[in-house]
C-alpha cells in the first residue's frame, strides 16, 4: 500500500552529487511553499533521464528562457540542509500540466504493491525546470571524464580500457 504525499508546487528544486568522482552519491533537495523539505536520493542514470526528459517536455512545449533582470528575479532560496523527508528513490515519473505549464513529479521509495511505500508528487513551473536541466547537466558532467575509445567512466588510479583490450595506456 502506498501512502502519497502531495507537496503541491515547489519553492525550491536543485540537483546535486556528494562524494569524490567514482564515488558519488545523487540527490534531489525539494522545498515545498510550507517550508516541507526532501531529500530524494536517485542513481545518476535516473538523475541523467530525468534532465533529458524535462529537456525534452520543454522543447515539445516550444519553452524558451529568457533570463530575468536582476530586478525582476525573485530572491533564490537556499536549499535547506536538513530535511523533514530522506528517501531513496525506487521510481521516479515525470507528467506535465501543459494547461498550467508545469511539470509534475511522482516519486516512491518501493514498488505500487510493496507494504510501505511512501509516494510524494509534486509540481514545479517551466523556468525551474529550465534552471533544473542546466543544473543537472553540470553535476553529471562533473564525474570522471569519460574514455574516448570505451565511453566508460575513467578510474583516477588508471582505466582498463575493454577496446585495448584490458591494456592500460594513459590517454
Amino acid at each position: 500500500m502506498t501512502r502519497t504525499q502531495d507537496l503541491g508546487p515547489l519553492m525550491h528544486i536543485s540537483a546535486e552529487a556528494i562524494g569524490r568522482p567514482g564515488q558519488r552519491r545523487f540527490r534531489l533537495r525539494v522545498v515545498n511553499g510550507s517550508g516541507f523539505a526532501a531529500s530524494l536520493w536517485l542513481e545518476k542514470e535516473q538523475l541523467n533521464a530525468l534532465g533529458e526528459a524535462i529537456e525534452t517536455v520543454l522543447n515539445d512545449e516550444g519553452y524558451e528562457y529568457v533570463p530575468l533582470p536582476p530586478d525582476d528575479a525573485p530572491p533564490r532560496l537556499e536549499a535547506p540542509q536538513s530535511f523533514d523527508l530522506d528517501m531513496q528513490l525506487f521510481q521516479l515519473s515525470m507528467g506535465v500540466n501543459a494547461e498550467d505549464r508545469r511539470i509534475v513529479l511522482i516519486a516512491a521509495d518501493g514498488p505500487p504493491d510493496a507494504d510501505s511505500t511512501i509516494g510524494l508528487t509534486m509540481e514545479f513551473d517551466y523556468r525551474s525546470g529550465y534552471e533544473l536541466r542546466q543544473q543537472i547537466a553540470e553535476v553529471i558532467a562533473a564525474g570522471r571524464p569519460l574514455c574516448p575509445l570505451c565511453t566508460a567512466p575513467m578510474d583516477p588510479g588508471g582505466h582498463m580500457c575493454v577496446r585495448r583490450n584490458g591494456h592500460h595506456r594513459e590517454l
